[in-house]
């Protein structure tokens, strides 16, 4: 490393040596933090220039779901990247030590997926989701380490998580199953924590993904309408770690009381249970607040109140009212009755009848999606929402008429359902 760089950071601990390189824990002794060195040997032929050179893109990308790269060095052989550190370790170290659910797991991959779909919106793909290459925090979450390295196609987007779903439910840390027999296997595994039903479909979905290469974002959508997994991901903390459960689930921070009367000692652990699944803890006396004021002296302040109401009630009526004189000139004329109203009731305009449910698309329902190459940019905005897909382009350079689709992922043919992605480019015509 150069004499900056070293002095920088100083080597800690060695973690794991990775198909790239070393990753290390060392410490950034200027601003006093832990980080991960990740020292990435160079190609025969290689240059270091070069290969910082790609990383300026991937460089401004910041997700909770990536180690965000916060410097780099060259050195003459490797390139050294300076990486986010965050609690936890690496998941292939896991693998083999650590039995997780079947909630779990499909929760874990859901999550990893999502944040995959949001790097695609970058153009931030081809990353492997290997075991080797993921990072599990103490509370469950799996965030990517090397994201700029473009590896295997079986090892990115949804074959690699469907391949690293089954390696955690079967825990094979190796996961070299072949994706077009991933589903064999999976179905062959025992998953205690599975209902049938749930594996049945569980296996159906890595099937339908591997077989037909369907979207990632059929995977994610698929995994969380799995039978039983919206009911269960409220308790999924019950599987994880308290710390999971704290920062997996939405919830409210609620003050802890610090005095508890022994009688209430079982619902209070209940209270402290419901307040990580749901985040809204049921009230207790303890919380109840204090009255400032007894019942009798209250009373007494009510009586009071009432009684000088009365006296200056008294007083008012006795100034205005007339004397006997006064009455007998005055004739009191009683008021015209008065006239019953008339109720007129208009009846309620008859309610327009809805679309038939059959004729409205669905989200989950199968689609195929549509070929968009070749097609002007209106026209394939018109095929995608027809089709129930969402759609998001991207305007580059082409030697094509500006405005025409030369490119889509998916690919046109390919197996989704009703609110999956599909992104296409669309040229901007010769420069």
């Amino acid at each position: 490393m150069p004499d900056q760089f070293d002095t920088r950071y100083v080597t800690r601990e060695h973690i794991a040596t990775l198909p790239h390189g070393t990753l290390q824990f060392g410490e950034d002794v200027y601003l006093n933090r832990t980080v991960l060195l990740y020292q990435i040997t160079l190609p025969a032929g290689s240059r270091g220039v070069d290969y910082i050179q790609t990383l300026h893109h991937k460089a401004a990308f910041i997700h909770d779901g990536f180690h965000h790269i916060l410097d780099t060095s060259v050195s003459e052989h490797a390139v050294n990247i300076v990486l986010q550190a965050r609690n936890g370790s690496l998941l292939s170290s896991q693998i083999g030590q650590k039995r997780w659910t079947y909630q779990v797991v499909t929760a874990m991959i859901s999550d990893l997926g999502v944040s995959l779909l949001d790097a695609l919106e970058e153009r931030i793909t081809g990353f492997s989701v290997r075991a080797d290459n993921l990072w599990l925090s103490e509370s469950g979450k799996l965030s990517v380490l090397n994201y700029w390295d473009e590896e295997e196609m079986l090892d990115q987007g949804a074959i690699g998580l469907c391949r690293l779903m089954v390696s955690l439910l079967t825990r094979d840390a190796t996961g070299s199953d072949a994706y077009e027999v991933l589903h064999t296997n999976l179905e062959r595994a025992h998953i205690p924590s599975a209902t049938t039903e749930q594996k049945a479909e569980l296996v159906r979905l890595v099937k339908h993904i591997c077989q037909s290469q369907a979207s990632l974002s059929s995977l994610v959508f698929g995994l969380r309408n799995l039978p039983g997994v919206q009911q269960e991901e409220s308790t999924a903390g019950a599987a994880m770690p308290a710390t999971a459960a704290a920062d997996s689930a939405p919830r409210r921070m609620v003050p802890v009381m610090p005095a508890q009367t022994a009688a209430g000692q079982d619902d209070d652990d209940d209270v402290e249970h419901r307040t990580i699944v749901r985040g809204l803890p049921r009230r207790t006396a303890a919380q109840e607040p204090a009255r400032s004021e007894t019942p009798s002296r209250a009373g007494w302040k009510v009586g009071a109140v009432s009684a000088a109401t009365f006296l200056v009630s008294a007083a008012v009526v006795w100034a205005v009212w007339p004397s006997a004189s006064e009455k007998s000139d005055k004739t009191i004329t009683p008021p015209p009755s008065a006239t019953a109203a008339t109720v007129v009731i208009t009846p309620s305009t008859t309610p327009t009848p809805k679309a038939s449910e059959a004729s409205v698309k669905q989200p989950g329902d199968k689609t195929i999606v549509p070929n968009l190459v070749g097609k002007m940019q209106a026209g394939a905005e018109e095929m995608a929402l027809e089709a129930g897909l969402h759609y998001k382009y991207f305007l580059v350079d082409d030697a094509k008429p500006q405005g025409t689709v030369i490119r889509q992922d998916p690919q046109p043919g390919t197996d989704g359902f009703q609110g999956d992605n599909v992104i296409f480019w669309v040229s901007k015509g010769s420069p």
